[in-house]
């Protein structure tokens, strides 16, 4: 299925008949990741694009992979869609929670394994700096791409251990994420997401100082924050504040999981978001 959204084309993939759900995947991941989850849930078409500069969906024609971008793509998908809601994982919720800021305001949204003003929490919690060592080794053209493309695609293996301990993925769908990155220029456009995230906040740091925790102005959107209690990716303790970044939240832990909750406990994380987008 291919969506027509800010410019590019998304190849999209498709699960169940319903209610549109616009499902935004992360990093290194790609559509699949929603698979088991929608065999979970009832009621519900998943929409899950290839993000921009992944796989089959169109590269940045600007050289854009910044949060505003992806905040956009975001909401432009949605209109095309129909879709009230939104659940976006990792990289997925950083584009929710831009699209929230932005102009684009969903009946209801739910993120996974990423707090809102994350940039903020960052350096405000030291052990985060250093769960974060990928991010400064992709600073590194040519270290970078060889450190993520090498030995077939090893590092992705490790960052999935490491992210969700325990988690004993299915061969197949390590097999989808490697030949997605095997796709075009997607492994560097994967990149140039953290290289624009990096880019930003050291902008932002020398011309105003730390960001504030909280927003401006709180979300209006009613969201659905969900963390894993044993993510090695994102601490939990970024996430004690997160219900104060809304007017109205609900910030939940799901126990016995890690960063891909989704894929551990699809049941669990199912029934969260059958309640709250229900």
């Amino acid at each position: 299925m291919e969506v027509d959204a800010n410019g590019l084309t998304f190849e999209c993939r498709t699960w169940g008949e319903g209610e549109p759900l616009l499902c935004l995947h992360g990093f290194p991941d790609d559509p699949t990741t929603f698979e088991a989850l929608a065999a979970e849930l009832d009621g519900y078409e998943l929409v899950a694009p290839y993000m921009r500069g992944y796989g089959p969906t169109d590269a940045a024609p600007d050289g854009r992979y910044d949060a505003a971008a992806l905040g956009a793509d975001a909401a432009a998908l949605a209109e095309q869609l129909d879709a009230r809601y939104v659940v976006g994982h990792d990289w997925g919720a950083v584009a929710v929670y831009a699209a929230l800021a932005g102009d684009h305001s969903f009946e209801r949204a739910a993120t996974m394994a990423v707090p809102p003003r994350f940039d903020a929490l960052l350096f405000r919690h030291p052990k985060q700096v250093l769960r974060s060592w990928y991010v400064w080794l992709f600073q590194f053209p040519g270290v970078a791409e060889r450190a993520l493309t090498g030995r077939e695609f090893l590092l992705v293996e490790l960052l999935w251990g490491l992210w969700s301990p325990g988690w004993d993925w299915p061969d197949e769908r390590l097999a989808a994420v490697k030949e997605t990155f095997e796709a075009g220029d997607t492994a560097d456009h994967a990149l140039s997401y953290y290289r624009d995230m990096v880019n930003g906040s050291m902008t932002g740091l020398a011309r105003r100082g730390l960001p504030d925790v909280e927003p401006d102005e709180p979300f209006e959107t009613p969201t659905l924050v969900l963390a894993g209690e044993r993510d090695g990716c994102i601490g939990p303790d970024l996430f004690e504040r997160a219900g104060d970044c809304f007017e109205r939240a609900r910030v939940v832990e799901v126990s016995d999981a890690g960063h891909f909750m989704h894929c551990e406990r699809p049941g669990v994380v199912a029934g969260e978001l059958e309640r709250w987008l229900g």
